[in-house]
């Protein structure tokens, strides 16, 4: 039963927040429009989209199950809009706007990590290797001067 009373809970809190933020978003669309919306209209609005929510998030678990998956990925959502062509163009830049961006920021940590010592150098010690590094250009080390 417990499990029962929280997950009404969890539904009725997510319900209250869908319906908040669909009264915040037709609140700037009358302020720019000059239009106002009944609270009527409103509350429709928000059962609406709670209800769409839900079926998309089925249909999300849907597919991640039939791929034999526990985890939603990309793929999932892509699918899930294929018949929307807007929002399955505007995911398709979000994606390709967050590989770019996992791709810029593996770049300087392959820059960082380039110039830092390697600890397990069978040949030689860490405090050598480190001598080798800070050594200015054209210069040897002192282990290797005659």
């Amino acid at each position: 039963m417990e499990a029962d009373e929280e997950e009404v809970e969890r539904t009725v809190t997510l319900k209250a927040a869908i319906h908040f933020t669909v009264g915040r978003m037709c609140e700037e669309i009358g302020t720019e429009r000059d239009v106002t919306f009944s609270r009527h209209f409103i509350s429709a609005l928000a059962e609406l989209t709670s209800r769409q929510l839900q079926t998309y998030s089925q249909d999300l678990e849907a597919f991640a199950n039939h791929a034999r998956r526990t985890t939603v990925n990309k793929e999932d959502v892509k699918l899930l809009v294929r018949r929307n062509t807007q929002m399955a163009e505007h995911i398709k830049a979000m994606i390709e706007s967050g590989e770019e961006e996992k791709k810029g920021k593996g770049d300087e940590e392959k820059k960082k990590k380039r110039g830092k010592p390697k600890k397990n150098d069978k040949n030689k010690s860490f405090e050598d290797q480190a001598s080798e590094t800070s050594s200015p250009p054209g210069s040897q080390p002192d282990n290797l001067q005659a």
